[in-house]
C-alpha cells in the first residue's frame, strides 16, 4: 500500500514536470515566433528605405534629364526615349514598393506573403538582365547624339567620359541595390519558412 502512494507520487511529480516543461517549450517557442517576426519586419523596413530611395532618386533624374537633354538641343526622339525609358523603370520600381507595403506577416497570409516576396525577389534577380543591355544601348546613343550634335569638342569628350564613369558607377550601386533586396527577400523567406514548419 505504501509502495503505491509513494509510486503515485513519483507518478504526479513526473506529470507535474511535464507539465512546466511543456509550459516552457511553449513560452519559448511564442518568444522565438515573436522574435522571428520582428527580424523579419526589420528586414522588410530596411528593404523598404533601399527601395524608396532609388524611387526618390528616379523621380528626380526623369525631370532632370529631360531638361538637361532638351538644354543641350538633342533629338526629340532621344528626349522621349530617354524620358519613356526612366518613367517605366521608376513605375517598376513603385509597384515593388506597393507589392512590398501590403505584405501581411499574419499566420492566415504567410503563403501570400512568400507569394509576394518570391515575386519580388525574381524581379530583382533577373533585371540585370533587362537593364544591362538597355543602359549600354543608351549610353551609347547619348554619346553618338552628343557628338553628332557637338562635334568631338573637348567638352564632348569629357561629357561622354563623364557619362560612361557615371554609368558604371551607377550600375555598380543598381546591383550593390539589387544584392541587397535579394538577400533580405531570401532571409525573409527562410523565416516564413521555419514559422509554417513550427505552426
Amino acid at each position: 500500500m505504501e509502495n503505491n502512494t509513494l509510486i503515485s507520487q513519483e507518478l504526479e511529480e513526473m506529470r507535474s514536470q511535464i507539465g512546466i516543461l511543456k509550459e516552457k517549450l511553449e513560452k519559448q517557442n511564442i518568444v522565438n515566433e515573436q522574435h522571428i517576426r520582428r527580424s523579419m519586419k526589420s528586414k522588410m523596413s530596411s528593404i523598404n528605405r533601399t527601395i524608396a530611395g532609388t524611387i526618390i532618386a528616379g523621380s528626380f533624374a526623369l525631370p532632370y534629364c529631360t531638361w538637361f537633354f532638351w538644354s543641350q538641343d538633342l533629338s526629340t526622339l532621344f528626349i522621349v526615349a530617354t524620358a519613356i525609358m526612366l518613367t517605366v523603370c521608376l513605375g517598376l520600381t513603385i509597384l515593388q514598393q506597393v507589392r512590398l507595403k501590403n505584405l501581411d506577416f499574419s499566420d492566415s497570409n504567410l503563403v501570400e506573403t512568400a507569394e509576394e516576396l518570391s515575386k519580388v525577389k525574381k524581379h530583382y534577380s533577373e533585371w540585370h538582365w533587362v537593364a544591362l543591355p538597355m543602359i549600354i544601348i543608351w549610353l551609347g546613343w547619348l554619346m553618338y547624339e552628343m557628338i553628332n550634335k557637338m562635334g568631338t569638342e573637348p567638352y564632348v569628350i569629357g561629357f561622354c567620359c563623364g557619362a560612361a564613369v557615371g554609368a558604371i558607377i551607377g550600375g555598380i550601386i543598381g546591383f550593390r541595390i539589387n544584392r541587397k533586396v535579394i538577400r533580405k527577400t531570401g532571409e525573409i523567406l527562410e523565416q516564413i519558412e521555419e514559422l509554417q514548419r513550427e505552426s
